[in-house]
């Protein structure tokens, strides 16, 4: 059995979790586990930290196999809280590489100093195998250096559509900075098979327009809650993605995915509800062409990662809480590296879904 006391800068994890823009510092929730004051260890094979533990290199890295659009890494120095005067070190003399058993596939080197590398994109044309393992790589002038093994875990079933249903909602008082008065919500219900064995995160992403914009439509990721579901998970955020806002000026936030054990689906299938609201003064769709539901099969390590930061975020003011191990993959240092896989189903809406003044609830009879 193992008690951990962990000591931590809860303004850094909640500015990390809340403000806009700020999830590419979510490295810094690695930052705490160098920050260890107080360790008790007994038969466990955890790891072992000390209140001297030097520096590390922290990275996170997620690579889907099946969409380019999820390709990013980061790299950065952990520190120890403690010490005020290495918040502000800084990599030197960096590089990293991701190779396979038939060589090198990607490597980087920066010779200047940078205070740390932030998501940045694995080239589109670098094709990964799967069933294939793949090695991370990386050092810097000062640090020891880390290193990571990955296989990608099973793709998952194709995701169908059981319905989709849109909802208008009145206001009692307007919002926004063009005093929205109806607001618009579509519920999204979706199902597929499950595999015990897999891991999943379930991502949203849209395609549509602005009633204040000039541009015909464009991509982008969404807000989404489930509703209703037969399977108990979480939401955290995914490392790389941004997803947009529109509180009276554009602002880059987090994407956050629903993480679901596969394990713990009741039955044969995963059932879910997920709600959109647009057209509320926050989300910068005003109307919708398609919208995707991705789901993702992530391994047991990056499942265990996000849950870990997420159980940290909800306790970290609890000092009476249980201890939160943020242990992932990477030899060396902290974080994780991970290869995913992804299916996705697609709902397009003819003729574009948007405000229908003279109702408040219609089915989508036309998809």
């Amino acid at each position: 059995m193992n008690i951990n006391l962990i000591n931590t800068s809860t303004t850094i994890l909640k500015a990390a979790s809340k403000k806009g823009g700020y999830y590419k510092k979510v490295l810094y929730y690695l930052i705490p586990v160098s920050s260890l004051i107080i360790v008790f260890q007994c038969e466990s094979p955890e790891v072992f930290y000390r209140p001297d533990l030097p520096e590390k290199l922290c990275s996170i890295g997620i690579i889907d196999l099946d969409d380019t659009t999820l390709r990013h890494i980061s790299f950065e120095k952990s520190f120890q809280s403690e010490y005020p005067v290495e918040l502000n070190d800084s990599l030197r003399d960096f590089s990293f590489s991701i190779s396979s058993s038939n060589g090198e596939l990607f490597s980087y080197h920066c010779d200047s100093t940078a205070k740390r590398i932030n998501d940045l994109k694995i080239p589109d044309n670098i094709t990964f195998d799967p069933g294939e393992k793949y090695y991370l790589y990386a050092k810097e002038r000062d640090l020891e250096e880390i290193t990571a093994e990955v296989i990608a875990p099973e793709p998952p079933a194709e995701p169908q559509l059981i319905s989709t249903t849109v909802l208008n909602t009145t206001l009692s008082e307007p919002v926004g900075c063009f005093d929205i008065l109806n607001v618009r919500t579509v519920l999204i219900k979706t199902s597929f098979e499950k595999n015990e064995n897999l891991y999943y995160a379930i991502l949203v992403r849209g395609w549509g327009g602005s009633t204040s914009s000039a541009w015909p439509g464009w991509p982008g990721f969404l807000d989404f809650a489930v509703v209703e579901s037969n399977t108990h998970g979480f939401v955290a955020a995914v490392q790389g993605l941004v997803t947009y806002h529109f509180p009276c000026k554009i602002r880059r936030d987090p994407t956050f995915a629903y993480f679901i054990e596969g394990e713990k689906i009741q039955g044969s299938e995963c059932l879910l509800t997920l709600s959109v609201q647009y057209r509320d003064g926050f989300c910068i769709f005003d109307v919708f062409k398609a919208i995707d539901i991705k789901v993702i099969s992530i391994p047991g390590e990056l499942y265990l990662f996000e849950k870990s930061i997420y159980t940290y975020d909800k306790i970290s003011g609890d000092p009476f809480a249980e201890p939160i191990y943020i242990n992932g993959n990477i030899k060396g240092g902290n974080g994780i590296f991970a290869l995913c896989r992804s299916k996705e189903l697609k709902i397009t809406f003819s003729p574009w879904i948007s405000y229908n003044p003279y109702s408040s609830y219609f089915k989508l009879s036309d998809l």
